[in-house]
């Protein structure tokens, strides 16, 4: 990861994936439907009832894993010597790993309703062993390259705690939302380190200082700069949405619930092409 693209392509699944959930969860919003809370969302086409989102973000993460470990040699953790080496590439490998099992969950919960609350505590450790792994991963680096991390653990250990209360309090829109803006911060929070500390084009943009302390307030400053944009964005998206979207009254038809043979819950199509999440109960 130490690089910009090892930044910039867990950061756009990140984005990517906390956006699309904040899509759905609006459009639930704005309709006044049913809701429950989940971690992937069915894309609207013929492969509606098809993991997608899980299995994008499997191979998405075993191309991190394969990225960082590069080369056969750096699969190795000591040198003949004995002393450590290549442990931020294991490390790295170690969150794409988590993300992995955890999209296999979204998967097998999807499946069994015996397994429904172990997609939040998956999500929980990832995000929570991410913010750990990164908060003891900053040993001998300069003041503002800590800082640029510290931001990361606090987006990462606030989307684990966010997974479980947004599982917990599942009918509860306003907590899912929450966690869909937080993993978007994670996303872009991740890019942002990656032009902060390997700018693309160094040609024109020169490289932070990161022994200047005016540079650690720069970045506090910055981090809260990225909250503010996603807030603007969320209501942004919500006026468009009410705007675009009809309310259920205003509907021709109204959404039945429907109960698969293990009775998870599924998804009905209204005519305004809006797909949204219903309890089974």
């Amino acid at each position: 990861m130490g690089a910009f693209f090892g930044h910039a392509l867990p950061g756009a699944v990140f984005y990517l994936t906390g956006f699309w959930s904040l899509v759905n969860v609006l459009r639930v919003v704005v309709v006044g439907a049913p809701f429950i809370h989940r971690f992937w969302y069915p894309i609207d086409t013929r492969l509606t009832q098809k993991p997608v989102e899980p299995i994008l973000k499997i191979v998405v993460c075993v191309i991190g894993v394969l990225i960082e470990m590069g080369h056969s040699a750096r699969w190795q953790i000591h040198d003949m010597e004995g002393n450590f080496i290549n442990m931020n590439d294991l490390q790295h490998s170690t969150m794409y790993i988590s993300f992995i099992v955890a999209s296999f969950v979204d998967i097998l919960s999807e499946k069994s309703t015996k397994l429904r609350g172990l997609d939040a505590l998956c999500y929980f450790v990832c995000f929570s062993g991410e913010a750990f792994l990164f908060y003891f991963h900053l040993h001998g680096r300069e003041m503002v390259d800590v800082q640029i991390h510290i931001c990361l653990v606090v987006a990462s250990a606030i989307c684990g705690v966010s997974a479980v209360v947004a599982r917990w309090k599942s009918s509860n829109p306003i907590l899912s939302i929450t966690y869909s803006l937080f993993v978007m911060l994670h996303g872009t929070w991740f890019i942002q380190a990656g032009f902060l500390m390997y700018p693309p084009f160094h040609e024109k943009t020169p490289a932070l200082n990161l022994m200047d302390p005016g540079a650690m307030m720069y970045v506090t400053n910055l981090f809260l700069a990225h909250i503010l944009v996603l807030m603007v964005l969320l209501l942004l998206l919500y006026f468009i949405f009410t705007i675009i979207t009809p309310p259920v009254k205003q509907q021709k038809h109204y959404v039945k619930h429907q109960k698969s043979d293990l009775g998870s819950p599924m998804y009905k199509t209204v005519p305004s092409s809006v797909h949204f999440y219903v309890d089974s109960d």
